[in-house]
């Protein structure tokens, strides 16, 4: 590296450093499941819609933060995260109306002022969400909505940046950001709405302080990003329902704008503390400098594989007649109903932990599937599940829309037969929220294939799929807290044909084009450096992707 450039980088780390942007980004590897869980806003049931769930292996329908420190793993590569970090899941609807799970892997940064002692880590048991699922429109003064947008990602070309769902192809996937507040009001753990405990800082959700009398307390900013492998799709949009925009969360949004996140606190004691204390080593987000071979204020594992298995006798990926919960797809224009699933399904119990690529022991299904009475959601369930022109959605080799895997006993993955048809509408429900609680006094103290692995000098690199391993399924069984109904539901026939699904991956460019015309970007991004890029023979690091390529 040249001496000016080497002077540009220095001004650049003085700059930062002025403006107190301190932060580490980390991969979160593999999603630990992808079930209808939420132990924030459904604590102890089955939630209504699917999440893709990363973290500590005690996830469940109720967590707490001692809970998640004995977890068995994480999938955090910081050993003392065991956090639990989820958010919706994504997928492509075809024109019939069935719908294909679509693979994602995350990024999560932890950004802070610079200064020690400025910013207070989550207290046990702090938990909170970002964005609403009941959002279909935007309004561009909302910090709340600032907080929620996309990436429409060409690892060769232009990325370019949305408030929507990307109404176009995206070469390289697309990229789902969620910013959680990063001012707290200092008693609560959480809230009615999990929301209201915490806020926005003055500027937005990126930048300004905590001015609020009300939320005074700094606390660590959390950045998560979902790299969706929506590129294996490419060659199938022609069949899909829109084919200008395919893609649908779980919840039934076609637009994007109610996305949202959720955060539950697993960081072992007085760790998180000491790393937004002390650990602004490096201004390109690599956690290296903090941890055993640096600082010493954290723990790097390279290997972080982690699963459970099912804890729900549901599939909720490969090809399915319609979204897990019975969800209808609710188009932009005005605030979405959420509704409530008329069939309950079965628990699976226990649930076990898992480092390598398959477990040794699952659960058993206890009870029987229940029902409710009424259901008014709108859902148009198609006859069979089988897309249109079917000798046509076969794409080549890598990576390509194939059909699922199988598994057992929920077939979380799609299994050899079909997903059984809907067996009723849904029901609107109200939200239900936990109690909030007090934090105590005094100052308190982070599958399908994942694209975020770790790199060189551990940085988060998405390279595709992680490497099938091997490894034992823990002895020790997780509880999930909730008892199930064994109320009967009637039993239905499967249709007789699926539709492929998608393997996991999001190819990156074998070279680079070091010396394409620069870009012109702002100073800053989300409060991260500007998108600038250095480089040395070894790799470059292109903060339009947050992401080391090898030059």
């Amino acid at each position: 590296m040249g001496l000016t450039r080497a002077l540009a980088y220095l001004s650049l780390a003085l700059s930062l450093s002025a403006t107190a942007n301190a932060y580490w980004l980390m991969g979160l590897g593999d999603a630990i499941t992808k079930e209808r869980i939420d132990p924030i806003v459904n604590p102890g049931e089955v939630s209504g819609h699917t999440h893709i769930v990363f973290g500590g292996s005690n996830f469940g329908f109720s967590v707490t933060t001692q809970k998640l420190v004995e977890s068995e793993c994480t999938s955090v590569p910081i050993a003392e995260d065991k956090s639990n970090y989820w958010a919706p899941l994504l997928y492509f609807q075809w024109a019939n109306g069935s719908f294909t799970s679509v693979d994602g892997g995350a990024v999560a940064y932890y950004l802070f002022p610079d200064k020690p002692g400025t910013t207070t880590a989550f207290p046990p048991d702090f938990r909170m969400l970002s964005g609403s699922p009941r959002k279909r429109t935007y309004d561009p003064n909302d910090y709340a909505q600032q907080a929620i947008d996309f990436l429409c990602l060409d690892f060769n070309g232009q990325t370019t940046k949305h408030t929507s769902l990307p109404p176009k192809v995206c070469p390289s996937g697309i990229r789902s950001q969620v910013n959680f507040p990063s001012c707290w009001d200092g008693k609560n753990l959480d809230s009615p709405d999990h929301k209201s405990h915490v806020a926005f800082r003055s500027g937005g959700p990126d930048k300004g302080d905590c001015t609020d009398p009300k939320y005074p307390v700094s606390i660590p900013r959390i950045f998560l990003e979902i790299y969706w492998n929506t590129g294996t799709f490419d060659k199938v949009r022609d069949q899909a329902k829109n084919p200008n925009q395919p893609f649908v969360f779980a919840y039934g949004d076609e637009t994007g704008y109610g996305n949202h996140a959720d955060f539950y606190n697993g960081w072992e004691s007085g760790v998180l503390q000491r790393a937004v204390d002390g650990c602004n080593c490096n201004i390109y987000g690599d956690p290296t400098c903090c941890g055993q071979e640096g600082k010493n204020l954290f723990t790097i594992r390279k290997d972080n594989h982690c699963r459970i298995t099912p804890a729900i006798d549901e599939r909720t990926t490969g090809t399915l007649p319609k979204l897990p919960g019975n969800n209808p797809v609710q188009p932009a224009g005005k605030d979405a109903q959420m509704f409530r699933d008329s069939v309950i399904p079965a628990l699976i119990s226990p649930v076990y932990a898992y480092t390598g690529n398959a477990p040794t022991k699952t659960g058993t299904v206890v009870g029987r599937p229940s029902t409710v009475a009424g259901g008014t959601a709108p859902t148009t369930v198609p006859t069979s599940v089988v897309p249109p022109s079917p000798g046509t959605t076969t794409v080549d080799s890598s990576p390509g829309v194939v059909p699922p895997a199988t598994t057992s006993p929920s077939g979380n993955q799609a299994t050899t037969g079909a997903p059984p048809a809907t067996t009723g509408p849904s029901n609107p429900v109200t939200t239900g929220a936990s109690p909030a609680t007090t934090s105590p006094s005094g100052n308190p103290v982070t599958t399908g294939g994942s694209p975020a692995t770790t790199g060189p000098s551990g940085n988060p690199v998405t390279t595709g799929a992680p490497p099938a391993t091997t490894g034992p399924t823990t002895g020790r069984p997780i509880t999930t807290g909730v008892q199930p109904s064994s109320r009967p539901v009637a039993v239905v026939t499967p249709p007789a044909q699926r539709p492929p699904t998608t393997t996991p991956g999001i190819p990156k460019p074998s070279t680079t084009k070091i010396c394409r015309p620069k870009k012109k970007h702002p100073s800053s991004y989300h409060g991260k450096p500007g998108r600038n890029f250095f480089h040395n023979h070894q790799k470059r690091y292109d903060f339009d992707v947050d992401d080391y390529y090898h030059a």
